[in-house]
């Protein structure tokens, strides 16, 4: 569900903007087997470690910055998270946007 530019009703989460979630998509995919276990299952893994993720995500937005052109991987991560309406590794939030 989306208001006012938000995405709503993510299990564990309050509110996350396109931005962020596509940034967690990112994150997501980096990580060992979560996009052969999603090809696979098509549903995102029960866990996803993110360990180090400040740093990979601090990388990413100095590379490609906020608002993404995600690549085919992390498209299909962004779109399970969508679907599923969960984050099981918890997700990117972008702290001057919540301001």
């Amino acid at each position: 569900m989306e208001q006012k530019g938000r995405v709503t009703g993510i299990e564990g989460a309050n509110t996350f903007n396109r931005r962020e979630l596509k940034l967690t998509a990112a994150i997501y995919a980096s990580r060992p087997g979560v996009v052969k276990h999603l090809q696979k299952t098509g549903k995102l893994p029960k866990r996803i470690n993110t360990g180090g993720a400040q740093i990979q995500i601090r990388v990413i937005i100095e590379r490609r910055g906020t608002n993404l052109r995600l690549t085919s991987d992390e498209k299909l991560v962004y779109e399970a998270i969508l679907r599923e309406r969960r984050l099981p590794g918890g997700g990117a939030i972008l702290v001057h946007e919540h301001h």
